[in-house]
């Protein structure tokens, strides 16, 4: 008798609801790209059990993010989402990803509108290609768009996990001869991600990842990405203030200090409830709570 692991169970019940997914979205004619998740372990590792994760992530364009919502509610899936329109129009002016549950496997979904919060201001549209995934075709993001989204989510987070790294150093391994580097490096500087994405490579050369000399070099010569992987190596890495710091472009950092502190979110609406007319107070009731929360650290 064939036994698996609880490990293997798990990934094979969330890639057999992300199909579902697919499935839904496709007969709804909504562009759907998965990322993470069971997605990703398959694509670094060709084994959809070879990585943790507890949720599937996928981004659907913002002209299809009401369509997506419609088509899933009225599929038996469960969202957190406000019923009333004023507060549910607020809801998804502040998330970038919204959250829904599987009927019956109560598996734990999350639509991206982006791939970061839009206090954070990253401006990434990624590009995607067709690859195989369990006899059908997938949108994936391309190998030097997902680098750059990965060091974005490492940064996002502060590194909290040896998995993050190993995910972008066994990218780096097998995609380096697909990524142009200078491109990579102009892209991201473009949109004020060059330090992210120095610093996931630099973390990612330390574990073993063959990064370009020159790129590499790139890296060593930034003082602000060796300071950076020390806080990492001595726990001392925290978000959004570490994120912050791993941009390079003052007028990135002032937006997005002035966006953390000035922009109501999902937390201000479940703290308070307020009706429609009072919907302004969620402004300053904000920027309470985030110089509660973070003080001067901002």
């Amino acid at each position: 008798m064939l036994t698996t692991t609880p490990e293997v169970r798990s990934a094979l019940l969330f890639t057999g609801e992300l199909l579902r997914l697919l499935d839904l979205f496709d007969r709804h004619g909504i562009g759907a790209m998965p990322f993470k998740g069971p997605v990703l372990a398959d694509l670094l590792y060709g084994d959809i059990a070879a990585r943790d994760y507890c949720d599937l992530d996928i981004l659907v364009d913002k002209r299809d993010i009401g369509k997506a919502i419609a088509a899933l509610l009225d599929a038996g899936y469960t969202s957190d989402l406000p019923a009333e329109i004023g507060k549910r129009k607020a809801y998804l002016r502040a998330r970038y990803e919204i959250h829904f549950t599987s009927p019956g496997g109560g598996i734990p979904i999350e639509i991206h509108q982006a791939l970061l919060p839009p206090s954070y201001g990253f401006a990434f549209a990624p590009r995607f290609e067709r690859r195989p995934f369990f006899g059908r075709e997938i949108r994936s993001m391309v190998p030097g768009d997902l680098l750059l989204a990965l060091c974005a989510h490492g940064a996002k987070h502060g590194w909290p996990a040896p998995g993050l790294v190993g995910d972008v150093a066994r990218l780096v391994e097998i995609s380096a001869g697909e990524v142009c580097w200078s491109d990579l490096l102009r892209e991201a500087r473009a949109i004020g991600a060059r330090r992210m994405l120095l610093l996931g490579l630099y973390l990612a050369a330390e574990q073993g990842a063959p990064v370009p000399p020159e790129i590499l070099g790139h890296a060593r010569r930034d003082k602000a990405v060796v300071r950076l992987a020390g806080r990492i190596r001595r726990g001392g890495a925290e978000s959004p203030v570490f994120f912050l710091l791993a941009r390079e472009r003052m007028r990135d950092k002032l937006a997005c200090c002035a966006r953390l502190a000035l922009t109501p979110n999902e937390e201000d609406y479940s703290f308070l409830s307020l009706p429609a007319f009072l919907s302004p107070l969620y402004y300053p009731l904000h920027a309470v709570r985030v110089a509660g929360k973070y003080g001067l650290g901002l």
